[in-house]
């Protein structure tokens, strides 16, 4: 009764105008607060996601990373295996050598046994020839073992290369 009620109706309408104005501000509120939250959830699922990948990823970094170091390990053992098959090839090439002379000086003691005449008696008879016989002898001794040796560096040569190609 106090305030008119033209002005009472005024205030009234500025008043609901007002608490419409402020609903609706509220239901936009309301659906920007739901869209960050959907916001929020989509990318708490994608970090998750993400740090899944990145577990992965490491996961797949760590294997590679061993296989790197078997592969470096296993060039390394290739290297030295390398490195002794030459080395026994050359073992090989030099007993090869060493056989190779000592046939040609076998051969060359058994021609000059053979020159020898045999007019002058048997060969025992001769002074050097026992001496050359004995030193045939000795030859053919080391020859037979020249060529043992030979043998089992040629055996451990081929080992070692069919090891390296495995």
């Amino acid at each position: 009764a106090a305030v008119p009620r033209g002005e009472h109706e005024a205030v009234q309408a500025g008043l609901r105008a007002e608490a419409a104005a402020l609903a609706q501000r509220l239901d936009e509120l309301s659906r920007r607060h739901e869209k960050t939250c959907e916001e929020v959830f989509r990318v708490q699922r994608q970090a998750l996601f993400m740090k899944s990948e990145r577990q992965a990823a490491e996961e797949r970094l760590a294997v590679a990373q061993k296989q790197l170091a078997e592969a470096q390990d296993e060039a390394q053992r290739l290297r030295e295996l390398h490195g002794h098959a030459e080395d026994s090839a050359q073992l090989v090439r030099d007993r090869d050598r060493k056989i190779t002379e000592l046939s040609k000086e076998v051969f060359r003691l058994k021609e000059a046994l053979n020159a020898v005449p045999e007019s002058r008696g048997p060969p025992q008879s001769l002074p050097d020839a026992a001496a050359f016989q004995a030193r045939i002898h000795a030859l053919e001794e080391k020859l037979a073992e020249t060529e043992m040796r030979h043998s089992k560096v040629v055996t451990l040569y081929r080992s070692h290369l069919l090891y390296a190609v495995q």
